[in-house]
């Protein structure tokens, strides 16, 4: 089966992620990969207008929420992932591919699910049991300062950063990570009608 034709948007957001090659860790410290994946995605902003709304990175991939105003998503992840690729290898001088094939996109065009996937990607060292809280985590946006502006704004809707950190740390009940981890396997994140209703109602949220 050929890779799926790219949703091209210059409105909503995507959620990316991308894995090392044959689920290995990263060849370097992951305070190294940090400060090379922020430069690029620096660089990635600057030359593919790449709009960050969300980055954390785990041991072996990484989680991205962002928007591309020129609907160029695939010359952008093109430039970010081949640049990193060659500032890991050659600093770690190792000879393996770094990454596990092409990146997984996921287009999300529905504001319920842009809320509901931003915090499930800042959940992701909670539920690998790394911290116990999200913003303990040192390689995320939500923590560390980056040399890129971040799009997002959802500080305001809960009445300032605290707000966002309590609602961020609010888990997902099980049924409701298998429905965001379904929805973020299709090129359009979409979760069952069936199960819709009951999936909003759990979030106790108005949109």
């Amino acid at each position: 089966m050929g890779r799926p034709l790219l949703i091209r948007s210059d409105k909503h957001p995507y959620h990316i992620t991308s894995r090392c090659y044959n689920q290995d860790f990263f060849p370097l410290p992951l305070e190294e990969v940090w400060m090379i994946m922020t430069e690029v995605l620096f660089e990635t902003h600057k030359k593919h207008k790449l709009f960050i709304h969300a980055f954390i990175l785990m041991g072996n991939h990484f989680h991205l929420l962002c928007n591309t105003p020129d609907a160029n998503l695939d010359e952008a992840m093109r430039y970010f992932l081949r640049e990193v690729s060659i500032r890991i290898t050659r600093k770690s001088q190792s000879a393996n591919h770094l990454w596990n094939g092409r990146y997984k996109w996921s287009l999300i065009d529905n504001q319920m699910y842009y809320y509901q996937v931003y915090r499930y990607i800042f959940q992701n060292p909670v539920r690998a049991k790394v911290v116990s809280k999200v913003e303990d985590y040192p390689f995320s946006t939500l923590k560390e300062q980056v040399p890129f502006p971040i799009h997002t704004h959802l500080s305001m809707a809960f009445g300032g950063l605290a707000g966002e950190i309590c609602w961020l740390n609010t888990e997902f009940d099980e049924e409701d990570r298998k429905l965001i981890r379904l929805g973020l396997k299709k090129n359009q994140f979409d979760i069952n009608k069936r199960k819709l209703k009951a999936f909003q109602t759990r979030l106790g949220m108005s949109y």
